[in-house]
């Protein structure tokens, strides 16, 4: 059985300290597909954090200020987590408030949409594992932003900052 090489996050920092890191890219408004290569954030989350506190940070570091529509997680596996206004919509969807980002596995894609209505596609992949001290001052007391892509792919802030 070969062992993989460990990470300077792996070597220095216990497990339950690490956080995800999660790409997300806008890739349709309104339902219509965006041109090109959509703008991209680079989260930082606990594994602890809810798939809710995902949705709230995503549309925030997409300046998207109406959040009391109806969002959605959709997973390879079929399986979708989010929250629903109506019972006919809730069926087979895991409640987002309480299912827990530490189900993600490092290289998985999955699909966040905000606004079922109006259809505001982002594709998520999870980057790998970070120690947060690597980009943050302290640990995110909720996922935050700690990169933005322009659509040339320069980073447009990777600063420390506080959470």
């Amino acid at each position: 059985m070969l062992k993989s090489k460990a990470t300077v996050a792996d070597r220095f920092h216990p497990p339950e300290l690490r956080c995800l890191s999660i790409g997300v890219t806008l890739r349709s408004c309104g339902g219509q597909a965006v041109p090109g290569p959509g703008p991209e954030r680079v989260m930082i989350a606990s594994p602890r954090h809810t798939f809710a506190d995902l949705a709230l940070a995503i549309d925030e570091a997409f300046g998207r200020w109406e959040l009391a529509r109806r969002r959605e997680f959709r997973f390879a596996d079929g399986s979708r987590a989010g929250e629903a206004s109506d019972g006919r919509h809730r069926r087979n969807l895991v409640d987002d408030r309480r299912a827990r980002l530490h189900r993600l596995q490092e290289g998985e894609r999955f699909t966040y949409v905000a606004d079922t209505g109006q259809c505001w596609g982002h594709e998520c992949l999870v980057m790998g594992w970070i120690h947060p001290e690597e980009v943050l001052l302290d640990g995110p007391s909720h996922p935050v932003v700690y990169q933005a892509v322009r659509r040339s792919s320069t980073v447009v802030s990777g600063a420390k900052i506080t959470s």
